[in-house]
């Protein structure tokens, strides 16, 4: 009887963005990457001018089901970086997001294929029945859609909308 696991299952594609990551870690981070997606890259790195002394890259890739999770798991070792993954499988269908940042540590949420943070039925029902005070719910509801990842991002984010995403690379697996 063979056991089914689902890492390595069908392919998916994503992106990362490491919008901070100090200078003296910026090798080990491409060698992180080429671990875990199993080919040579090579990010662009520019200077990220949010966060003095940091730098900033993204990429595209593709490879099989499961690398967005384990690319958030190389970075998440390094507390000091700022950084996104987002997963999706080819077919269309849900993926993952992955957001971090030094204060706030690892998130990760399931995400539609229209881009919606999708919360279980559980992690509803525990947000209301753990919380007495409506804004502690509202705040419980609001961690659960990873709302003070985005805010804390989003500075980081704009960066990258204003034009200023010469970064960009991409890679396949």
């Amino acid at each position: 009887m063979s056991l089914l696991h689902p890492i390595g299952i069908g392919p998916t594609h994503g992106r990362i963005h490491i919008y901070s990551a100090p200078k003296p870690v910026l090798s080990h981070i491409n060698w992180s990457l080429n671990e875990v997606l199993g080919a040579p890259i090579e990010l662009k790195w520019s200077p990220q001018p949010l966060a003095v002394g940091t730098w900033r890259a993204a990429i595209a890739w593709h490879g099989s089901f499961g690398a967005g999770a384990r690319i958030a798991s190389a970075l998440r070792g390094w507390h000091y970086l700022r950084f996104e993954v987002y997963e999706s499988a080819l077919n269309g269908s849900d993926g993952s997001l992955f957001m971090f940042t030094p204060e706030l540590g690892l998130y990760r949420a399931n995400v539609g294929p229209h881009g919606d943070i999708m919360m279980s039925e559980y992690q509803v029902t525990n947000a209301i029945s753990a919380n007495l005070k409506e804004s502690d719910v509202i705040s419980q509801l609001e961690r659960l859609l990873g709302k003070p990842w985005d805010q804390s991002l989003e500075p980081f984010r704009q960066i990258e909308i204003d034009g200023i995403d010469d970064c960009a690379g991409r890679i396949s697996v």
